[in-house]
């Protein structure tokens, strides 16, 4: 990871434990184990609604397993300063990524009142963050080397993070708010957006081949720059 991005991590964090509510909500968290195995194919599954935190790093074997499956709505998932960690590398883009695979970081489907925050996803076989849901946020995650792509959303909001060195587009979604977020580096866009999708304070550099960085049409009042500029 390189050092800007280190530092990103870090002030995001850093961020994330200033949260007024955070400290008194992780007293009623159910805590995820790093060492879970729920099923094959998938680390952790998770049925119930409620707030969950990871208390270490969980380490993916696969490009196939999927960290953590949510089937139940309204699920808060903190991932508490800590990594889902899979195998894939994307170190040489726009190459692809190596190994692929469909497992997912976090991922749900047909779902409602979805939030993941508070930490870092990278080398997944596919995206880090998929949520085909309703009401989804992500809030200060590091979605990198993903080897589909950082994060796909269908409705819903995504702030103050990162998506970087994915295998194609940085953030894939329909009627998005993406705003106080860097996205650096990926084999595709940067944002790729449809619908009713909004976007405004983030940083835009390297995506694409340094071609076209985002699909949406910026304004100057939504403060977006691309590779050192305002976005056009």
């Amino acid at each position: 990871m390189s050092d800007s991005l280190q530092q990103y991590v870090a002030t995001a964090l850093l961020a994330a434990l200033l949260i007024p509510g955070m400290s008194s909500a992780a007293g009623r968290a159910t805590m995820i184990a790093p060492d879970r195995a729920d099923k094959p194919g998938f680390l952790v599954v998770i049925d119930e609604p409620g707030y969950y935190r990871l208390s270490g790093n969980l380490k993916v074997p696969d490009a196939n397993t999927t960290a953590i499956e949510i089937n139940a709505d309204n699920v808060t998932l903190d991932l508490n300063g800590h990594a889902i960690q899979g195998p894939v590398r994307c170190q040489q883009l726009p190459a692809p990524c190596w190994p692929g695979g469909s497992g997912n970081g976090v991922h749900a489907v047909n779902r409602s009142g979805i939030s993941v925050r508070n930490g870092i996803i990278q080398g997944m076989g596919n995206y880090g963050v998929y949520l085909e849901t309703n009401a989804a946020s992500i809030d200060r995650i590091v979605m990198a080397r993903n080897g589909h792509g950082g994060a796909v959303l269908f409705g819903g909001s995504i702030s103050n993070s990162v998506a970087e060195a994915n295998g194609g587009d940085g953030i894939f979604g329909v009627d998005l708010k993406v705003r106080n977020s860097m996205m650096r580096g990926n084999q595709m866009l940067g944002l790729s957006a449809y619908g009713h999708s909004t976007f405004s304070n983030n940083q835009f550099k390297g995506n694409n081949g340094n071609a076209a960085q985002t699909n949406l049409k910026p304004a100057a009042a939504d403060r977006n720059v691309c590779n050192g500029a305002a976005c056009q």
